[in-house]
């Protein structure tokens, strides 16, 4: 007899409900690697508690694309619990599969962090990279390249400005010719209709035929696979190719645009939280939501604060929505906010995405955002929040804290994995050496990420009183964004402010 085992491991705090719901029920064992109690430790069988970056035991590194710093650092605070380094607890595991099935290289690739020694992994980073050659981890710990801990890399100029060796040096440019190529002749280029530069429309978030192709070169000539124009399932849509010029473009509908999805809907980062650690931390939705109480005199407030639409004040009031009101936000119903989903699915209220409007007249017209970053909304959440006497969406068996009354910012977007990124004839520069290969490679260009705009439709769920009883009071001082008085209006332009000789 052949056993079979599906195990997944999570470490992710915001998770799609298509894969929490049609997924991870035929998984048989689930474990999530966190600091904190995410959604990924609420679906999670078994929970590895990691160290915080105070409290990590061996040192750590980091470094960004944007800035030209490399940090190293050790924790220095002992750890509060019974929790172990993120390396550690992947090690500990691959040693403990390497005891039952008698395999000692399962050990083996992890030994030097079973040893307390991931400095040695670092060091080889340093001495492979061009940019670090020539730094000792130690050296940097001890201050010996700049302040303890920090090193300059090693680029040739500052702040960083990318190609300098190339445009100035005659250094190769990292393709297969060695030319930055505005021509591309790899098969899938040119089967996809991308072998030139030329603009897509996005793959929904658009009033013309989605994933369309604006050019009128003759040398374009994609393969449509004989999907229909009005064909909407979402992954079809992704590898239709549909070339046409621009006056013709202009013609063509998006069928989500005819059924009242009309909204463009962003989701940018945060800058409480990072990602989305700490999106949870009481004093941070107190700084990021216009609609924070830390009494939560309002019992419908998921926790101290609540998950906000910014919108159009125009646009609200077309659609009879006042400041503070709260919204059901749907995106294509073919896939979201999952597959298979039903009105009278219990997980369907789960998942409807629920807002609250914050009138923001920022926004153009047509746009409305949220941030990204939230804890979503589960089962246990929801139940909590319809039966607890204060309200709050907190599970009560593992004390999980959801941002939303219902659904999250996941139930209306979704990856669009376009062709072109996951090409196997894919030329490119390694990541991490100094060395060329083809096909995709992680974190290049992994299907790992959500877009930045989707289509919605917005329909009125609540009042933004008290209770759900009139308006949002906030909202009716004359003091707020798309709704000020006439002294709010002076006080705009500068009128209380006079000048004059002394």
């Amino acid at each position: 007899m052949i056993w079979t085992t599906k195990v997944i491991l999570l470490n992710n705090a915001k998770w799609a409900y298509g894969v929490l719901f049609n997924v991870l029920p035929k998984i048989d064992m689930i474990m999530t690697q966190d600091i904190e109690m995410t959604a990924s430790c609420e679906y999670s069988d078994f929970i590895l508690p990691a160290n915080s970056w105070l409290e990590t035991e061996q040192v750590e590194v980091t470094a960004s694309c944007s800035n030209p710093f490399l940090q190293i650092w050790k924790g220095g605070v002992k750890p509060m619990f019974d929790t172990k380094d993120d390396i550690a607890i992947m090690g500990g595991v691959a040693k403990a599969l390497g005891d039952l099935t008698g395999d000692g290289r399962f050990a083996d690739y992890w030994k030097f962090a079973l040893e307390g020694r991931t400095d040695i992994y670092m060091q080889r980073l340093l001495d492979s990279s061009g940019t670090t050659s020539g730094y000792s981890v130690q050296g940097i710990m001890d201050g010996k390249y700049g302040e303890p801990g920090s090193a300059l890399m090693m680029f040739q100029t500052y702040p960083r400005i990318p190609y300098w060796e190339q445009i100035h040096d005659s250094m190769p440019f990292h393709t297969d010719t060695g030319r930055m190529n505005a021509y591309c002749d790899i098969p899938e280029a040119i089967e996809y209709g991308e072998n030139f530069i030329v603009h897509r429309e996005g793959p929904e978030a658009t009033p013309y035929l989605p994933n369309v192709i604006v050019s009128s070169n003759p040398l374009v000539r994609p393969n449509d696979y004989g999907i229909p124009w009005d064909d909407m399932d979402p992954e079809a849509r992704t590898v239709r190719n549909v070339k046409l010029p621009w006056a013709e473009v202009k013609k063509t509908k998006n069928p989500l645009w005819e059924q009242g999805f009309n909204f463009y809907f962003l989701t940018p980062k945060t800058r409480h939280t990072v990602h989305s650690s700490w999106g949870v931390t009481d004093w941070l939705v107190t700084w990021s939501s216009n609609f924070a109480d830390p009494y939560r005199a309002d019992k419908r407030l998921p926790g101290v604060g609540d998950q906000q639409l910014h919108m159009n004040p125009e646009d609200a009031r077309e659609l009879d929505l006042a400041d503070g009101d709260y919204v059901y936000v749907d995106a294509n119903p073919a896939d979201r906010p999952y597959l298979g989903w039903k009105p009278d699915d219990p997980h369907y209220k789960v998942a409807r995405l629920m807002l609250r409007v914050k009138y923001n007249p920022a926004y153009p017209r047509g746009v409305v955002m949220t941030k990204h970053g939230g804890y979503i909304a589960t089962e246990r959440t929801v139940r909590a929040h319809e039966s607890r006497p204060d309200g709050r969406a907190v599970s009560a068996d593992t004390g999980y804290q959801s941002s939303f009354r219902y659904g999250s910012h996941q139930s209306v977007t979704r990856d669009w994995a376009m062709p072109m990124h996951q090409t196997d004839t894919l030329f490119h520069k390694a990541k991490v050496a100094q060395a060329f290969i083809f096909g995709g490679e992680a974190d290049n260009h992994a299907v790992n990420t959500v877009p930045k705009e989707t289509l919605v439709r917005i329909t009125k769920a609540e009042a933004g009183g008290l209770d759900g009883n009139g308006v949002w009071i906030p909202g009716t001082t004359g003091m707020t964004p798309g709704a000020e008085n006439e002294a709010m209006k002076t006080y705009l332009r500068g009128g209380f402010n006079s000048t004059g000789r002394a």
